[in-house]
């Protein structure tokens, strides 16, 4: 995926990537955390909170870019075409945040995961005599600045608007299977894990309810771009699946002033 100024990547990640990403990831979230601690002026300017969310994401511009098949047309199927043109699935989360109150304003940083949504694809391959199915799973950890607009409706209830941009760190765990031809062909299956990060950005709105003493409820709606998705290749087939992808999110959470 290209990045806003050319800084972004998408790439197959070896152990000790994986963990400079980690450490980077890290890093950014103390820092942070040390400027909204840095930065307080009043006992009640920090805040924490604790946040589930559950959605439907929609995978887009699936494509194999040509590497499954042969892309020739046999009795009017073309060998490698995939069926599915989107895919959509459940996707629920959990993580936390940590950010700090400026008069209507709430700016904080914001940690989710994510499991598990199904990527399933379909692609006949006749050439082979068979069907080729591309199942994947998706496990998306992202870490995301919100800048957050609140007003109020009456004593205990508020809106909120806002929006915000961080980063994607998807992993997806496929299977690329060649499906049995009796007496021909037993089913083959070619497993793969790649992993990949990614530009990410969020809109949201919702209400927010005092409960009384330190404690806030939120619930919001959400969407939120994921980025980019590639799965593949596979061990004895070079083939490849891509995509977008994106989730319709309702998000609660339970905020402590610090």
């Amino acid at each position: 995926m290209n990045w806003p100024f050319g800084f972004g990547y998408h790439y197959r990640m070896n152990n000790h990537t994986m963990n400079n990403i980690y450490q980077s990831l890290g890093r950014l979230l103390g820092c942070i955390i040390a400027l909204g601690i840095a930065l307080d002026v009043s006992a009640d300017s920090l805040y924490v909170a604790a946040k589930i969310s559950g959605g439907y994401a929609t995978i887009d511009d699936i494509t194999d870019k040509g590497s499954i098949g042969t892309g020739l047309p046999v009795n009017g199927i073309i060998d490698g075409n995939i069926v599915e043109n989107e895919f959509t699935d459940y996707v629920y989360g959990v993580g936390f945040s940590i950010g700090r109150r400026v008069d209507y304003w709430a700016f904080e940083a914001e940690l989710i995961w994510r499991y598990r949504s199904d990527w399933d694809l379909t692609s006949p391959t006749p050439v082979i005599q068979t069907i080729t199915n591309v199942f994947t799973n998706i496990e998306t950890t992202t870490i995301l600045i919100n800048a957050i607009r609140r007003g109020p409706i009456n004593q205990h209830w508020s809106w909120e608007a806002g929006a915000g941009i961080g980063i994607a760190r998807n992993v997806l765990e496929s299977d690329y299977i060649e499906r049995e031809v009796p007496g021909v062909t037993p089913e083959l299956v070619f497993k793969d894990t790649s992993k990949s990060v990614e530009f990410t950005w969020n809109v949201l709105a919702g209400v927010t309810r005092e409960l009384g003493g330190p404690w806030t409820f939120n619930a919001r709606y959400r969407y939120i771009d994921f980025g980019d998705l590639e799965a593949g290749p596979y061990p004895s087939r070079n083939s490849k699946v891509f995509g977008t992808w994106s989730s319709h999110e309702v998000l609660f959470s339970i905020e402590r002033d610090l």
